[in-house]
């Protein structure tokens, strides 16, 4: 196998006073890309940006300033993509193919997107050719390994000490072309990843400064939401899609004018999390103080 350790895996930003039980987790944010990578790809490499969540962890920098906690990366999506389950795996695209036995062929791997994705959109392939099959345990290795490990521990420490703890899945989402115009999606899996008053809380707050919000349409929660959500065990978990055309423009994948506008409407919301994680979910002040 080679050797993973120039491939960097994940950034946890910690509290910077008081923690709270607040996790936020871009995993989709990453911008560095690897030669080797670059050169096996047929698209450009502003083609491949384009899948990325772009500076979506940069709308959210604000978190250990209030005392929650931020986990990014700094790989892109494209290359190992932390929200599919590991098995999520297309053996067609590897040589010689792996083995179909204990591989989850679900409608993301048949369109592509597993978690070594094969396309970066519909019908466009990313490579020239099959990858070597030691490629799958270096990527997971690498990537998809310390990224879940990092954040199902500090799920469970925070329940543990906190008693419960709130985790926000954050992301972006293009333009969706609907009649009615959709700013941002919160999804919970219908209801089943998180406290209804968490979903609330967050719809009040977006659509009072002036969203337009959506639950679970066409957005409802990915693997790490469908996997860590287990609000019955103190652990909620609510997925937000935020529009690039918001923030980024699109031809040079640069902040535009309003980015700090929306980086301030993040920066309030991440105050209503906070309040609703230390309050709202009966964290003693004795657990805080720990």
């Amino acid at each position: 196998m080679t050797d993973p350790s120039p491939y960097p895996a994940v950034i946890i930003q910690k509290p910077q006073k008081t923690a709270i039980p607040l996790v936020v987790s871009s995993p989709h944010s990453g911008q560095k890309y690897f030669q080797d990578f670059l050169e096996s790809s047929r698209l450009s490499l502003w083609e491949l940006q384009q899948t990325e969540d772009r500076f979506v962890d940069q709308l959210f920098e604000c978190v250990p300033s209030m005392g929650g906690t931020l986990l990014t990366t700094e790989f892109p999506r494209i290359w190992c993509d932390v929200n599919r389950d590991c098995r999520e795996l297309d053996s067609g695209m590897f040589k010689p193919s792996l083995s179909a036995s204990g591989l989850l062929q679900t409608s993301k791997v048949r369109a592509g997107f597993g978690v070594i994705p094969r396309c970066a959109t519909q019908g466009r392939p990313i490579y020239t050719h099959c990858l070597p099959l030691d490629e799958v345990q270096r990527r997971l290795v690498a990537s998809w390994v310390p990224y879940h490990q990092a954040l199902q521990n500090l799920l469970y420490e925070m329940q543990k000490q906190f008693g419960s703890v709130i985790l926000l899945e954050a992301h972006s989402m293009p333009r969706l072309h609907q009649a009615k115009s959709c700013d941002m999606v919160l999804g919970d899996l219908h209801g089943k990843s998180c406290s209804p008053a968490l979903t609330e809380c967050a719809e009040h707050y977006l659509s009072g400064r002036g969203y337009a919000v959506r639950r679970n349409v066409p957005y409802a929660g990915g693997y790490i939401t469908r996997h860590y959500g287990q609000p019955s065990e103190g652990i909620h978990v609510l997925q937000l899609e935020i529009c690039r055309s918001r923030y980024l423009n699109p031809v040079t994948l640069q902040p535009s004018r309003g980015f700090e506008q929306v980086k301030n409407d993040i920066d309030g919301l991440v105050l209503e999390l906070a309040d609703l994680a230390c309050h709202a979910f009966q964290v003693s002040e004795a657990a805080v103080a720990e």
